[in-house]
This record gives structure tokens, sequence and C-alpha cells, in this order.
């Protein structure tokens, strides 16, 4: 932070002037500065990497939303009520209720604002396959599940092209390759500006990074050493920087005891905290109620095929370091829910099969089986089981010689290559055969239709499972409004948060909804955007 009776730029950094600085381009970002621009703001939008879109674009296939057009046109009754109860039900209200509130309220009319500035969606489909496994055992979500809420990308690409333009026809400034480091500040805590520095795709300039030969030699060159400054002066600030995701360090304070350097990573590597430490230096709470994203599995390390990672999400046998089960397999189609159960065995499991299994699933596939969705290994629409893995015996032999997997000729074999305990091992295989041949599971009462394979003809695998951490979930403390809170929880001037990096609407747990993180990103950073212009008295 710095503080300065009035913004001064730099001598040598490159000055704009502007009524609001929007930190990240992401989902959050955009439709802040979409949002604010439409009012007459003049706004500077600021993206670390070269491209913007962020999360949003790169990784996600649409949103949630609740009474859009679309919805009342297929005759979807699922409520903004509903999944307000929904929402607030699940997370055990530990959520800031007026946000969620205002954030579902928003969410049908955030669908037709989106279109009109470019972006379209269409209203998904439900995949029917796997609700007769998760109804039993969502509680309140379960009505959520099989409405129709999720709004797919009818071109993203194209449509965050658009949604860009439409920013720039309102005067908006992108500054891509441009990475916020401080704020500044006048006497009485009031914004001023930003400071910023130029990137190579994120990457700050004053960093060694992996750079083309000729800008390396450039920026080695004596004329060169200095990074290059940015100023922005500004009375108001968005923060949608997208989290921590990318500073492995700070997510291992959350994971705790669990090894961060165990688990895959595929959230967005240029989010490492910029702007909770931003928001920190301005007198905001930037360390509430942190959680992970983390619902998805990855067997870890480079194989030739996706052949591993469509078996990640069956539910075979599961069992965790000392050879045994700890869960009912199902789990894996509660999607908000697996990830939790993983992390508490370490952050990983062994998934066991047979070599009948394995020649199934190599030769026809599994039709009485499906894998759980998982954006990461996509199946196509209207998929029925699993698909013929042709590659799975060349996947596994990858895995084998990478530590990733092993092999055993009998049970008692595989137990000792693994490290299991060889007698509770064996006892847990045994168990599990027995609950398929009955279609009874005693130990976690797994449904008899998930119960289809047993352990019976070596040789044998066991293939590591990780989870897999998509993104962080708050930090920075906010009201309904979007306003940045201080430690009493009243509003920062002048500053505001959503997306990843704010706190309140998800409870410290992510619910079992799809798309739920984008529609929180657009919808507050909408409302962001807003209550910004209404700060700057437009």
């Amino acid at each position: 932070m710095t503080i300065a009776p009035a913004f001064e730029p730099r001598d040598d950094a490159e000055h704009h002037e502007a009524d609001l600085v929007v930190l990240g381009a992401g989902g959050t970002g955009i439709a802040a500065a979409l949002a604010a621009a439409e009012r007459g703001v003049k706004v500077v939008l600021l993206e670390k990497g070269n491209r913007p879109g962020g999360a949003a674009m790169f990784g996600a296939t649409g949103f949630a939303a609740y009474e859009s057009e679309a919805q009342k046109e297929a005759g979807e009754t699922f409520s903004a009520q509903d999944a307000f109860h929904a929402i607030t039900e699940y997370n055990r209200h530990r959520c800031n209720e007026k946000l969620v509130r205002e954030i579902v309220g928003r969410s049908g009319e955030t669908v037709s604002w989106l279109e009109a500035h470019g972006l379209r969606t269409a209203l998904a489909e439900n995949d029917e396959a796997q609700h007769g496994l998760v109804t039993a055992q969502t509680g309140i979500l379960t009505a959520h599940r099989e409405a129709r809420t999720y709004h797919r990308y009818v071109s993203k690409f194209g449509g965050f092209k658009k949604l860009l333009a439409s920013f720039a026809a309102l005067d908006g400034v992108l500054l891509t390759e441009t990475a916020a480091t401080d704020i500044v500040l006048g006497a009485e805590g009031e914004i001023l500006g930003i400071r910023a520095e130029k990137t190579d795709a994120g990457a700050p300039l004053s960093t060694r990074t992996a750079l083309s030969k000729e800008a390396e030699e450039d920026i080695a060159s004596e004329e060169n050493n200095d990074p290059v400054l940015v100023d922005i002066s500004a009375r108001a600030v968005v923060v949608g920087t997208g989290g921590f995701v990318g500073d492995h360090g700070l997510v291992q304070r959350v994971l705790g005891s669990v090894d961060a350097a165990q688990l895959h990573f595929t959230g967005e590597r240029k989010a490492v905290g910029t702007g909770g430490q931003i928001a920190a230096a301005a007198g905001g709470v930037a360390d509430a109620d942190v959680a992970l994203d983390m619902p998805a599995f990855t067997v870890p390390g480079r194989f030739s095929s996706r052949s591993l990672a469509v078996l990640a999400n069956l539910p075979l046998l599961w069992v965790n370091r000392a050879g045994k089960r700890f869960v009912d397999e199902a789990v894996t189609y509660r999607f908000g829910h697996r990830g939790s159960a993983v992390h508490q065995q370490g952050g990983q499991f062994w998934m066991i099969l047979d070599s009948e299994t394995v020649e199934k699933l190599s030769t026809d596939g599994l039709s009485d089986l499906a894998p759980a969705e998982d954006h990461g290994a996509p199946l196509p629409p209207g998929t029925e089981g699993t698909p013929a893995q042709p590659q799975l015996v060349e996947a596994l032999g990858e895995a084998v010689d990478c530590g990733s997997a092993f092999m055993g000729t009998s049970v008692e074999e595989l137990a000792g290559a693994v490290g299991f305990q060889a007698q509770e091992f064996a006892a847990t295989v045994e168990r599990y055969n027995r609950a398929v041949a009955t279609g009874r599971d005693e130990e976690f009462f797994t449904p008899e239709r998930v119960l289809r394979h047993r352990i019976t003809e070596g040789p044998f695998y066991a293939v590591k499972v990780v989870n897999t951490v998509r993104g962080t979930l708050g930090g920075i403390s906010i009201d309904e409004r979007t306003r940045v809170l201080d430690a009493h929880s009243v509003p920062v001037p002048g500053l505001f948060a959503g997306g990843n990096e704010a706190t309140g609407f998800y409870g410290g747990t992510y619910p079992q909804i799809d798309g739920l993180t984008l529609a929180f990103a657009f919808n507050s950073g909408r409302i962001a955007g807003e209550a910004a212009a209404e700060y700057l008295g437009r």
C-alpha cells in the first residue's frame, strides 16, 4: 500500500486516468467492467495474462441460472427461491444469505444481459444416467440436480470476444499483460489509484522467465533490466483476480497436513492471491472462510490416452493407503462431496481392478457402470455406461512405469508392491467381492447397481488417484453489494470484490451444483460494477 496526498504517476510509468480499475479480466472482471461502463464510468480493465477470459472462458462450458427466459420457455419450474434454499441449507446457513439471495435473484436476468452483450447460451438438457445414484443421498439438492439450470455457451470464444468488443464500444480500456502490484490510498484511506507492472503472459518482466531468445536478450540488457511500470489513477477498484490456486504455498496453508505437491492442479496459474493482498492493504479482511474447489480426480502422470482419466471417475473398489475401503464409492457421482471424501484420506486413494475388468473396459466397455461427470474427461452427450477404452492396457503400463500404478499376480503380491497391510487388504477384497456377489454392502451401503465388478482374476492393478484442485473459494469479506468489508464489517470506501476471491457465498464448501462458481462470478461481477458506479455517483 502506498499513502499519498494525491495520486502521482511515477516518472517512468505509462499513465492512465480512469474512474474505476477492475483487476482481472475473467468472468467477474468482464461483468464488472461492462456493468460500470454502461453506466458511464470510465473503466480500465487489467489482465495479467496475454489473453482475457480466464477460467470462465478457457475452463468452463457454461453456468447456472434461475428463472431465465430459456427456463420459462422450457417450462422449468425450479426457481430462485428454490436455489436459495438449496444453497443455504446445504452449507448449513454458514453463508451470507443476503448475498446468496442477491446472486440467485439476479442470475436469470443476467443470462439475458450477457446475451445482449454478445455471450449467448442455451439451456442444457439433463444427464439422466446418474440421477438414480444421486437422488437418495443428496437431500435438499435432489430437486436442483434434476432441474434444468445449466446454461451452456453456444460459442464461448466468439461470445467472449463480443463481450470485450461491447466493453470497448463503451470506451472501456483493456490492458493485457499488466498485473497490479500496489494500491495507492489518500490520507483518509480513500482510493487514489493502482500501480502495476507489465508482464510476459502473466509472469513479471522483472523476474527471469521462460521467454523467447530475443525477449530474454532484451530483458538482460542494461537499459531493460527494470520492470515496465503502469500507473492508473482511479477512485474505485473491483477485485476479480480469481483467488490463489496458482500459489501452492498459499494453497498448502489451507490443505493443512495434506501435501500440495502430491495433488494435481488445473486452476488458473496466474491466480496467486494478488487481489487479496490489494484488499488487505486497503484495510479489508482477506482471509475469511477460505475453501478449496477440488471435486475432480486425476491419475498423476502424463499418458498417451485419456483412458486413465475415465477410469479415475469410476466407482470400482477404492482403498486408502492402508488398503482399506473408506467410503461408498458411489460418492463419485456426488460432485460436491467426493473431493472431501478423498481429502480426508490424505488427498489420494487407490483404485483396485482385476484383469477381467481391464479386459471388459478395453474391449466392450462397461454397459452397467458409468463414470462420473468430469470436465477433464468429457464423454459425448447421451453416452450410456463406460465406452470401450482400447488403450487402457497401454495406459496402465505407462502408469506402472511412472509409479502411479502397481501390478501383482496375486492380491498378496499387489499389497506388497503398494505397501498395503497385506492381511487387511486381503480381507477388504474378500468383503468387497462378497458385497458384489450378494448385492449388499454391509460396510457403506453402496447401491447394488454400483456393485458390479469383483476382484478375482489376476494379475491385479492398484491405480493411484489424487484430488484435483481447480481453484480457491473465498478470502475477501464482502457484503451483498460486493463491497469489501473491514474487520468491523464496515465497507472499505470504493473497494469491491467478487468471484473466487470473495467469501460469503459458499459457506466454506462447494454445493453439488453444476456451474455455480461461474454463476457467482458473473453475477457478483455485475453487482460490483453497478455498486462501483453508484459509489462514483453514476
